[in-house]
């Protein structure tokens, strides 16, 4: 409550009428709120009153003084009798807090002493009570009882207060009759003449700041009310209290040309500052202005919240997106801390290298011992409602505290593994989120009948988009006891509900199209823990992953081996071993295909050695040498090093003996032995064997072309990925 303060030289209000009646406010600033919050800087206890009431304020910019601006109140702001929206002020106007509310007169000079014995204040509420009587008589009676004590009172002043007075109460008189008679009434020009402006805004997450410019955070209206064309019309849209600054600039719009009974409505895309990225949520008051040259026709103002970074709903899931980071300090350091703990594999071998990758650093994650941690006060709800808020943990955080429930776990995971390339895709349930991520693998076999559908038992993994996705419960990783295996079960009861579209799935690439990533700098605190890095480091990284890479490579074992049982029922000898090897090589295990191989070709008596091989004396058959370029091929795309792939160029020496020289298949074999020739670093007998086979076969030069197109470099110490490519492609041809 304001107290009362002696007269001053400045402007200031007088409170005539309420609570606060005698006492004077000056204005000692440039604004000053009126109303019944006690966050007002004039506090008035009425229940006419609104919370926020009305504002006095300097216009310095427009030089127009001090003005008095109606908040968008119940009862409305009235200003010497008549309801204004705004309007400047001038020395001795009567400020009126609903019709009959409390009143205040503004003192350009606080000196001056407007509460003298000559003011009559009338209130014809003052005079009005529900009894027998009627009200106008009443009313009236009341009048003349005022009257006649302001003229008793008043024969010891001069004759010019009398007269004032009495003219006074005569006014005071014929507003009470008109009051009685039919009660108030909107005159010609007040509001119900001017046009409407509505404001249709929602909460602002500022999480989500970088989306509003393109999806806007609500829409105003204009409703021409009146019965003339509205024209030269301005709508401003701002952010006040607390919210300024939050506007990179206020939005303004020039209106076309309205008839009566029409309704113009605009979206509101803000373009927000990085200052609504705030730590506490808040409520800011929006204000909407409607102006025509100088003149204020109509506004409206409501309070909204701006919710902190952490806080968003679940109405567009796609919005998590938006808390997944993949620059994230934090996330960086631990990606490069636990790459190198990575298992050795060939580019072309089972598991792909991006499921190595993968399984390598959700094991990281269970090795560094996260804790699930429910979070009470907002669970994951989508099926409550669309506007259902939740809080999520930037993925740093949750890395650095160690613990989180399963929509923090989940955005850490896929910021890990979307920060080494990896696409990633949130699983939205009722109560519940998982993640999945890209294999590497191709949902389709290669070709039918070759590939036994999948290496993977149906319910074990999500085709999605042509890809194989592998599903992963990740609070299983903050379990004791769990780990990449167990996550990976426990995600398969999804499946169905996936590939349905029953549950929805989100992307996150996709989701960064909509909602790019808040990125919030860590504090200094959190950067110098980053800087350790030991935080994270964990003894056994490499055997735990390696340990569940067996597991995976196990799993798809066990369903190619169930292929190799079904092909047994219909063929055996050198058959069923060339085609039980070209399951697994067509799969990538091709240092399984190159033991099954070698144990066909060689009868159980694998040569030790490259030397070894040159020296073997068996006879090769047509059948025998189609198993060797077989066995050469699984080497080569296996190899490691020039060891390995001179084994491979013995395979294809024997192969050449056995291959009648009228059929391609010789031709292929020698442009093979060729490029595993390049691949070792020999050019001179790559050239040899390359010109025999286009003597043999032309049409192998376009083929050769293509491959010399690259930068020509030859590699060493291991195989030249283009000439790989080029021979995993060569796969297809393969004839069972």
């Amino acid at each position: 409550m304001v107290k009362s303060e002696s007269p001053v030289s400045g402007p200031a209000l007088v409170h005539r009428r309420g609570s606060l009646r005698g006492r004077l406010v000056a204005l000692k600033g440039m604004r000053l709120s009126v109303g019944r919050d006690q966050g007002n800087d004039v506090v008035v206890d009425s229940p006419v009153v609104s919370t926020r009431h009305a504002l006095i304020f300097l216009d310095e910019e427009g030089g127009r003084g001090w003005l008095l601006r109606d908040l968008d109140s119940k009862n409305g702001t009235y200003l010497n009798g008549r309801e204004v929206l705004e309007h400047q002020l001038e020395d001795g106007d009567v400020i009126r807090l609903c019709r009959n509310g409390p009143e205040f007169v503004f003192a350009a000079t606080g000196s001056i002493d407007y509460m003298n014995d000559s003011t009559v204040t009338f209130n014809p509420a003052d005079f009005t009570d529900p009894g027998r009587e009627g009200a106008q008589e009443r009313g009236v009676k009341g009048v003349c009882r005022t009257l006649g004590r302001e003229l008793e009172r008043s024969s010891r002043r001069s004759t010019r207060a009398i007269l004032f007075s009495a003219a006074a109460v005569c006014a005071a008189l014929l507003l009470a009759g008109w009051y009685f008679a039919g009660g108030p009434v909107r005159m010609a020009g007040s509001l119900a003449s001017r046009p409407a402006v509505e404001l249709d805004l929602g909460p602002i997450y500022s999480s989500l700041f970088h989306s509003y410019r393109e999806k806007g955070i609500g829409e105003v209206r204009v409703r021409n009310t009146t019965s003339r064309t509205l024209q030269a019309a301005r709508v401003e849209f701002t952010l006040e209290g607390e919210g300024r600054g939050y506007l990179v600039e206020d939005l303004r719009f020039e209106l076309p040309e309205l008839a009566p009974g029409e309704i113009w409505t605009k979206r509101l895309n803000p373009l927000l500052s990085r200052k609504v990225v705030t730590e506490r949520s808040l409520e800011v008051t929006a204000a909407v202005r409607l102006e025509a040259g100088q003149e204020l026709l109509a506004s409206a103002n409501r309070a909204i919240t701006i919710y902190d970074y952490h806080v968003f709903n679940w109405q567009d899931p796609s919005k998590v997106a938006v808390f997944v980071d993949s620059n994230d300090a934090a996330v960086k350091a631990f990606v490069d801390s636990a790459w190198g703990h990575r298992p050795g594999v060939s580019r072309y071998e089972f598991p792909p290298a991006q499921m190595v990758t993968a399984v390598t650093l959700l094991s990281a994650l269970n090795g560094h011992k996260i804790g699930y941690k429910p979070d009470a006060r907002t669970p994951v709800s989508v099926s409550e409602g669309a506007e259902t808020s939740d809080r999520v943990n930037y993925p740093g955080e949750t890395l650095l505290r160690r613990s989180g429930d399963c929509d923090d776990i989940v955005v850490l995971c896929c910021s890990v593994l979307e920060a080494a390339d990896i696409p990633t895709a949130v699983v939205v349930g009722s109560s519940h989120v998982i993640m999945m991520f890209d294999s590497g693998l191709s949902s389709i076999p290669a070709s039918a009948g070759e590939v036994p559908g999948n290496l993977f038992s149906e319910e074990s993994w999500v085709a999605h988009k042509g890809r194989l996705w592998i599903p992963v419960e990740a609070t299983e990783l903050a379990r004791p006891g769990g780990g990449f295996t167990a996550a990976w079960a426990a995600a398969w009861r999804y499946k169905k509900q996936i590939e349905s579209g029953e549950l929805p799935v989100i992307e996150i690439r996709e989701g960064w199209k909509r909602y790019k990533p808040l990125h919030p700098p860590p504090p200094a605190d959190v950067l110098a823990k980053i800087r350790q890095g030991s935080l994270w480091r964990q003894e056994g990284l490499a055997a735990a992953a390696e340990a569940a890479l067996r597991v995976v490579k196990t799993f798809a074992g066990e369903n190619l081996q169930a292929a190799v049982n079904e092909l047994k029922r219909s063929c055996d000898g050198l058959e069923l071993a060339q085609r039980s090897s070209l399951l697994y090589t067509q799969a990538g295990f091709y240092r399984e295909a190159t033991a099954l191989l070698e144990q066909a070709v060689f009868d159980g008596k694998v040569p030790p050695d490259a030397g070894a091989v040159r020296s073997w004396g068996g006879k090769v058959t047509f059948d025998l040498a189609i198993l060797l370029t077989d066995l050469a091929l699984a080497v080569t795309l296996s190899s490691s090093s020039v060891a390995e792939l001179e084994r491979a160029v013995e395979y294809y020496r024997l192969a050449l003996g056995g291959l009648p020289d009228e059929l391609p298949e010789k031709s292929e074999c020698m442009l093979r032995l060729g490029l595993v020739q390049k691949m070792r670093g020999d050019l001179k007998a790559y050239r040899k064997w390359v010109d025999q086979a286009i003597e043999r076969e032309p049409r192998l030069r376009e083929k050769l072309d293509r491959l010399e197109r690259g930068d020509g470099r030859v590699a060493s110490t291991a195989p030249d990925r283009q000439l790989l490519d080029y021979l995993r492609s060569r796969m297809a041809a393969i004839r069972l």
